[in-house]
């Protein structure tokens, strides 16, 4: 009898891209009787179906979450964004950029501020971090039940390997993003994100060391932020 196919839908990791295509992919036709998305609810924990995973540097997607709740958020005001989340709004105001916050969230004495790391979690996509995700299911998890790995940072050439699929059409990040998180981010945010986020750097090596992630996708997801 087939398995099921539960597709992690990790929050800013190209994941809307992954869940296009899964229909299309013919090696997810032929190996899973049916597949389905966890998101922002939570995954399901089930050792009976297998796993298909989208990941991004944590810092890269921090960054990519904070832009995009800001936009929705202050710049565009949408009336079903606005007061989605209780006191996103208040805290985006707050800090108006990722590397603001970064910065703020260690005191000199090198202790969190857990004000700051309150308000971090209170951002849609920075609370629900890769760990969200992730952790839940180390338990159950094994190399013979993940299906893949697709990175936004290989986002073609993995959903080409793991799902069979042409994604000719899936164009090349422009260099704005990169240009936009070098302006914000400097080395004293980058520092306090890669220690605040050390949970979602800890799945991705949890994952790599189940062989889900190839060498290229750990070392991009571990170091590449843009």
């Amino acid at each position: 009898m087939k398995r099921q196919l539960q597709f992690v839908h990790v929050g800013k990791c190209g994941g809307s891209t992954v869940k296009k295509l899964l229909p299309t992919s013919p090696v997810v036709k032929k190996q899973y009787s049916s597949f389905f998305e966890s998101h922002i609810n939570g995954v399901v924990v089930d050792s009976n179906c297998d796993y298909l995973f989208c990941l991004r540097n944590p810092i890269s997607r921090a960054f990519s979450a904070f832009e995009w709740r800001r936009k929705l958020v202050l710049e565009d005001e949408l009336p079903d964004q606005v007061r989605r989340f209780p006191g996103e709004r208040k805290v985006l105001r707050k800090y108006l950029s990722l590397g603001a916050m970064a910065r703020s969230l260690y005191r000199p004495d090198g202790r969190l501020d857990q004000v700051v790391a309150r308000d971090f979690r209170s951002v849609h996509h920075l609370r629900e971090s890769i760990s969200f995700y992730c952790q839940p299911l180390l338990g159950v998890l094994t190399p013979g039940n993940i299906f893949g790995v697709v990175c936004q940072e290989t986002l073609a050439s993995d959903c080409e390997r793991v799902l069979r699929v042409d994604v000719s059409e899936v164009r090349e990040r422009s260099n704005v993003s990169k240009r936009q998180i070098e302006q914000d981010l400097d080395a004293a945010a980058i520092n306090n994100l890669r220690r605040f986020l050390v949970e979602d750097y800890q799945c991705v090596a949890a994952l790599w060391s189940l062989g889900a992630l190839s060498q290229k996708q750990f070392w991009s997801v571990m170091t590449k932020v843009v």
